[in-house]
């Protein structure tokens, strides 16, 4: 039995010492995002879809309006709002006439909430011989330099869509958990450079908070349009993007922009449960992940302390071994991104995350209804 053990500890501390080469590569390829001023001359539209975000709304408007890049068009789309978000826009724009706010046509069946109004967001500004749609969420917060830098970027190596995931913004226990797990997934399991590198659709990561696409790729693929009933547009457009022959980047522009996703557990619990399954992409990939992460980056600390318990074996200094490297990883991974706190969190957070994983699973294919901003999906 010790020999299997044995056989079975030294195999697991192999792969994670793959995976912590991959964060290593992954960080020094995932670079922060230059702060370039963009070229000038471009047709940008900042698209804003925004239903009930009266919190949020005046203070997103407000930053990107004071961005140091001042050639765009920024819209606004009340998407059936039933608080002041549309008051709070208006008056906006009565000292800005490069905000406008629109008002949202009724969703038709078939269609999730957010992706219905990113695309007519998108055809208003195609419409306006737009080059570049720039979609932020309206929890966004950005740095004055961050419009330029990411336009910059896509301009400077011909993307189709660019997109990063912001910084984000923790208040409660569950967030600080669970949120940062974002970028431990990225960076540990994907080979970001192969992101750009590689032409198949399979290896991307995108974020729906911040998506830059060029008008002629955004057409190309059919735009949000093509995928009516997603809850995760930023992966499905990349991957989309991907197979259109297109170039997609991710960048990591944490440092300019931000975001507070959710707050507390119960957001927490609905949002990521609403599309944490279509991110994975089938029931084998759930499988997979599911298994690596318990496996690898949660079954070491319980091992160490049967060793503790029963009696050290030969195998308990590969789970030293084990554990060191996961904390090497996470503390790589907060140096770069934040959140130094997830380091101690972590076996709870990898718990969490494959709760979450298999109940979305439960939720997409057993007939439960999802509920997102006040809509019933089935």
């Amino acid at each position: 039995m010790n020999t299997i053990l044995l056989c079975i500890e030294a195999a697991t501390t192999l792969l994670l010492l793959s995976l912590t080469a991959m964060c290593i590569r992954n960080l020094a390829d995932y670079t922060p995002l230059e702060e370039l001023p963009a070229k000038k001359g471009d047709s940008l539209f900042i698209l804003i879809p925004a239903r009930n975000e009266e919190a949020n709304i005046e203070t997103c408007v407000r930053q990107i309006l004071q961005q140091t890049y001042e050639d765009f068009t920024l819209i606004v789309l009340d998407d059936a709002s039933t608080d002041g978000t549309a008051e709070i826009v208006s008056r906006i724009c009565e000292t800005d006439s490069r905000l406008h706010l629109v008002e949202g046509k009724p969703i038709q069946e078939g269609w999730a909430g957010k992706v219905w109004a990113c695309s007519q967001l998108a055809e208003r500004a195609i419409n306006q011989q737009a080059d570049w749609l720039l979609f932020l969420d309206a929890d966004v917060r950005c740095e004055s330099q961050f419009v330029d830098a990411l336009l910059a970027h896509a301009q400077q190596n011909s993307a189709g869509m660019v997109s990063t995931f912001p910084y984000q913004i923790t208040e409660s226990l569950s967030e600080r958990v669970v949120l940062p797990m974002l970028q431990f997934l990225i960076t540990t399991f994907l080979p970001v450079r192969m992101v750009w590198e590689s032409p198949s659709p399979a290896i991307v990561a995108a974020c729906g908070q911040v998506e830059l696409f060029s008008s002629q790729t955004y057409s190309a693929i059919g735009g949000h349009a093509s995928i009516p009933h997603s809850f995760h547009d930023g992966l499905q457009l990349a991957r989309k993007v991907k197979a259109s022959g297109h170039s997609v980047r991710l960048t990591d522009a944490s440092r300019l922009v931000s975001c507070h996703m959710y707050s507390g557990w119960k957001e927490v619990w609905k949002g990521f449960t609403r599309n944490a399954y279509e991110g994975l992409g089938s029931f084998q990939a759930l499988v997979v992940m599911s298994t690596l992460l318990f496996v690898l980056f949660f079954m070491p600390f319980p091992l160490l302390i049967a060793a503790y318990v029963y009696g050290w074996a030969a195998w308990t200094s590969l789970v030293f071994v084990q554990i060191a490297l996961i904390f090497l990883i996470r503390n790589l991974q907060q140096r770069r991104f934040g959140h130094p706190e997830a380091v101690i969190l972590h076996p709870l957070s990898i718990l969490c995350l494959v709760t979450i994983q298999w109940a979305s699973w439960w939720i997409n294919n057993r007939g439960h209804n999802v509920v997102w901003k006040g809509r019933h999906y089935s």
